[in-house]
């Protein structure tokens, strides 16, 4: 059992439910039809999550969420 302390850093729900959504494999685009957004807005959460996180790209922050318990991740 994991007994980690939840992360300190805080997301918005919507800053966790792009990386979600990227972590799952699918772009801005569809995140963006899939939320009722546009492009742009994703973008907009997905790089102000980045800020949050303290990571320089995407896939960073997906890590980063997952390792930090912020986001589900699948099991090795």
């Amino acid at each position: 059992m994991d007994k980690r302390a939840p992360s300190p850093i805080q997301l918005t729900p919507r800053q966790l439910e792009c990386l979600t959504r990227i972590a799952a494999g699918e772009t801005s685009v569809e995140i963006a039809a899939a939320l009722g957004l546009s492009k742009r807005t994703v973008d907009h959460y997905v790089t102000h999550a980045c800020a949050r996180l303290g990571v320089r790209n995407r896939a960073q922050a997906v890590a980063k969420a997952i390792r930090t318990r912020l986001i589900p991740g699948r099991a090795p």
